[in-house]
C-alpha cells in the first residue's frame, strides 16, 4: 500500500481551507480524510482541520477497540455523526448563524475492500490500469438537477451554481452521509479530491496523469495542472494504491 498527496492554495484564496490526513495502522489498514472547508477566512480552514484531526484520531484510537463484528461502514458513519454534533456545536454561534461547515470523504481500507463515508461535494475515484470512475456522487444542488434530468452532465460542468451543496459537516444537526464500497486488486488505486481539482481536470485527463506519471509524483501533477490553469479554488489530491 503506498499514499501519496498535494495540495495548494489555488489562484484567488488568501489561505487553503482544503485539508487532508492519511496513513497506515499496523495491522496494514489504510486511512484517508479529505476535507474542504466552508465559511470563509480561517472559520471554513478551522472546520476542515476539526473533522480532519476528530477522524483521524478515531481511526487511529478506537477503531481496533470496535466491536470486530460489527461493519466497518457503521464505525465510520457513527463517527462522522458523532464529529458533526460537536462541530455544529461550535459553528452555531450566539445569534444561531451557521459560521462553518465543510465538506468530507472519510475511506477505511482493509484487505483491498475500502470503505467510503462522504457528505459534499468532494470525491472519491476510482483508477485502475484502463479507466477511472467516480465513486462518490455529488451532494450539491446541480447533482440533483443532473439526477432528476434537468441537465446533462455537460451542462452542469459550466452551471452558475455548481458550488452549492446539499449536505456538509457542521451546518446541520442531521446531515446527509452516504456510505460506498470499492474493491480494490493491486496496483489499483482510490482517488480522494476536492471540488478544486475535480471542477478543473476532466477525469480522462486524471486517469492519463496517474497512467503516465510515477506513483508519487502523480497526485503533485494533478495539482500543478490545476493551478497551471488558473483554478480558483483550493486544490487537493490524495491517492492510495493497494
Amino acid at each position: 500500500m503506498r499514499i501519496t498527496a498535494c495540495t495548494d492554495i489555488g489562484c484567488r484564496h488568501s489561505i487553503n481551507e482544503d485539508t487532508y490526513l492519511a496513513g497506515r495502522l499496523s495491522d496494514g489498514t489504510g486511512w484517508i480524510v479529505m476535507c474542504d472547508g466552508m465559511g470563509g477566512v480561517a472559520s471554513g480552514r478551522e472546520a476542515g482541520h476539526f473533522v480532519a484531526g476528530y477522524l483521524s484520531a478515531a481511526v487511529q484510537e478506537a477503531y481496533f477497540r470496535r466491536d470486530p463484528d460489527r461493519p466497518v461502514e457503521e464505525f465510520m458513519v457513527e463517527q462522522v455523526k458523532n464529529c458533526n454534533r460537536e462541530l455544529f456545536k461550535i459553528s452555531v454561534d450566539a445569534t444561531n448563524t451557521i459560521t462553518m461547515g465543510t465538506t468530507v470523504v472519510f475511506v477505511i481500507i482493509r484487505n483491498g475492500v475500502a470503505k467510503i463515508v462522504h457528505a459534499g461535494d468532494s470525491r472519491a475515484y476510482y483508477i485502475g490500469k484502463k479507466t477511472i470512475s467516480r465513486v462518490t456522487v455529488d451532494h450539491s444542488m446541480v447533482q440533483e438537477m443532473v439526477d432528476s434530468g434537468r441537465l446533462t452532465e455537460e451542462e452542469a460542468k459550466t452551471h452558475p451554481h455548481k458550488n452549492i451543496i446539499t449536505s456538509a459537516i457542521g451546518v446541520d444537526p442531521n446531515p446527509r452521509v452516504d456510505v460506498d464500497t470499492l474493491r480494490l486488486k493491486a496496483g489499483e488505486c482510490i482517488l480522494v479530491c476536492s471540488d478544486g481539482l475535480s471542477n478543473t481536470i476532466s477525469d480522462e485527463e486524471l486517469f492519463e496523469i496517474m497512467k503516465n506519471s510515477d506513483f508519487y509524483e502523480a497526485a503533485e501533477l494533478m495539482v500543478r495542472l490545476a493551478v497551471k490553469r488558473k483554478v480558483m479554488d483550493n486544490v487537493t489530491a490524495v491517492i492510495l494504491e493497494e
